[in-house]
């Protein structure tokens, strides 16, 4: 019997995280959208210097943290996770306006492209040699990392976007 391959997980992590931007409506799913590109700023800037200092490889802290082999994947994966969750659940980023109906096409944009996002992510923090044998058993993965720069891009551009037709939409009503 063949296990799972990677491209079913990320099919279904997909499909999941786009299910549950529906559930949460445009304007939290604008506002996870948002806290990936900050957990992605974050980690990219001090994934590093977390793993030092939890390994004891900094000067300041000679210290182990931890006996187990942490990875420097492991750190940066767990503190893009925890930023996401805290950020989503505790930031405020969008007043919620009542009275207002979320385009279910933005709704799905936003929460396809979150969702892609934060797979990309993952991809690009692992080490050389795990990330081409993952590339190399999941073609959806390799597809989502040759596209990176879009998966960072295609958000921003349609908050842009959206924040236009918003305000033209909102004063043609007046």
């Amino acid at each position: 019997m063949n296990s799972p391959s990677w491209d079913l997980f990320i099919i279904i992590f997909l499909a999941i995280a786009t299910g549950y931007g529906f559930i949460l409506q445009k304007e939290k799913a604008a506002a996870t959208l948002i806290s990936t590109y900050i957990a992605l700023a974050v980690t990219s800037v001090w994934g590093e210097a977390v793993y030092n200092i939890l390994s004891g490889n900094t000067i300041l802290f000679n210290q182990v943290w931890f006996q187990s082999h942490l990875s420097i994947f492991t750190v940066k994966a767990i503190m893009f996770g925890a930023f996401i969750v805290l950020l989503s659940l505790k930031g405020e980023y969008l007043s919620s306006r009542t009275g207002t109906v979320g385009s279910t096409i933005l709704l799905f944009l936003y929460s396809f492209l979150n969702a892609g996002l934060i797979v990309a992510t993952i991809i690009s923090f692992m080490d050389e040699a795990a990330r081409t044998n993952l590339l190399l058993q999941s073609q959806a993965a390799e597809m989502i990392f040759k596209y990176q720069n879009y998966w960072i891009a295609l958000p921003a551009i349609i908050l842009i976007v959206a924040g236009f037709r918003k305000k033209s939409n909102s004063q043609s009503e007046q």
